[in-house]
């Protein structure tokens, strides 16, 4: 994701790049016990902060810091009216090496872009929290325009989050390169061992019940098995798998798929059975306002429906949108939808309340 755009497309797929995906056979691919969050684990001492996981299906819902109109007091704000059927916002983007002294609020230094100071963005937060207890809101940490995550600094963000009384964190690692190849019929990319640091290190600064979730590629749980040769072929294929497999997949409590920005041959349908057979906890299926970054895609409402239908029958834990104030070009229709028509058509599908109610107050 970047300030723009839903993902950085033009990033994900490279000429070279089916080439990286060795062709063979497709064999089911195994289970991995790396994939299983532990069942109530303690929360510890010291948390800092959040309720953890909301109960039922999931809206999950990015809210682009930069879009925001300045207001006078936290209370007035577009965050603090959100509607209750958002189960879960995502604040974006703080820089993976962001720079924040406990207790300031200060928001220079953090890579967010609200309009308003700390102190409002603080009571913007604690007023949606008294209007929809049950909202988790999250600082989303990366995106394609913060790729950089050799200084991430795991406990300065924990300080943020201690400070806003926020209830985790969401990893947006979107390297520029990963590197990811298949050798054998299983996926290794350069990222690998620095995303299952990030992961960990997030998971130690920012214990449960604070969640912890991650932004992952449309295609990141392909390259294997039955999806050894699932399209669109990228240089992102399984950039998620290493982290899967390993003891790190254990301090994850939501995997968001970027279902999106990967063209006409792209099935979500495909992708959520991959990322399910790998990753055993919670995992969305994302949305995108059209037009999309990469690829030519514009969702339809009816194909929002039939996503929607999907994550429900093979009990996924809801859907995601990128993002709340993005708008389409042209008028909005449900051939060419607006976060609002988005937002409805999930809200109803899920069943999450009263879909009426604006998505931007």
């Amino acid at each position: 994701m970047t300030r723009s755009l839903g993902l950085a497309g033009f990033l994900v797929f490279s000429i070279g790049c089916s080439a990286a995906m060795s062709p063979g056979p497709a064999p089911s691919p195994p289970s991995h016990g790396g994939g299983t969050p532990s069942p109530n684990p303690d929360p510890g001492s010291g948390n800092p902060g959040g309720s953890g996981m909301p109960s039922g299906e999931l809206f999950v819902g990015y809210l682009q810091s930069w879009s925001q109109p300045w207001k006078a007091t936290g209370a007035e704000t577009q965050l603090a009216h959100l509607p209750g059927y958002l189960d879960v916002v995502n604040l974006t983007f703080m820089r993976p090496d962001a720079s924040y002294v406990a207790g300031s609020h200060s928001l220079s230094g953090t890579g967010l872009d609200f309009p308003y100071d700390g102190p409002t963005l603080r009571d913007a937060i604690a007023a949606l929290h008294g209007a929809h207890p049950g909202t988790r809101v999250l600082v989303s940490v990366g995106g394609a325009s913060y790729a950089t995550w050799t200084n991430f600094n795991a406990a300065t963000v924990a300080a943020f989050i201690t400070d806003f009384a926020l209830d985790g964190v969401d990893l947006d690692y979107e390297p520029a390169n990963p590197s990811c190849a298949a050798t054998g019929g299983h996926v290794t990319c350069g990222s690998d061992a620095e995303l299952i640091s990030v992961v960990s290190a997030f998971r130690a600064a920012i214990p449960r019940p604070a969640m912890v979730s991650i932004a992952s590629w449309s295609v990141g749980a392909y390259g294997e098995g039955a999806w050894a040769n699932a399209q669109p072929a990228s240089a992102y294929a399984g950039i998620s798998l290493a982290l899967f497999r390993s003891n790190a997949a254990q301090a994850l409590d939501l995997v968001n798929v970027m279902s999106y920005d990967a063209g006409p041959t792209y099935d979500p349908a495909q992708a959520l059975a991959a990322y399910q057979s790998y990753f055993k906890g919670a995992v969305v299926m994302g949305v995108e306002v059209p037009p999309e970054a990469w690829g030519g895609h514009i969702v339809t409402i009816g194909e929002v429906q039939s996503l929607a239908d999907t994550v429900m029958a093979n009990h996924a834990a809801g859907m995601m949108l990128w993002s709340i104030e993005k708008q389409p070009s042209g008028a909005a229709s449900p051939s060419n939808p607006d976060a609002q028509l988005l937002a409805s058509a999930v809200c109803t599908k899920l069943s999450l309340g009263d879909c009426t109610a604006p998505i931007v107050p």
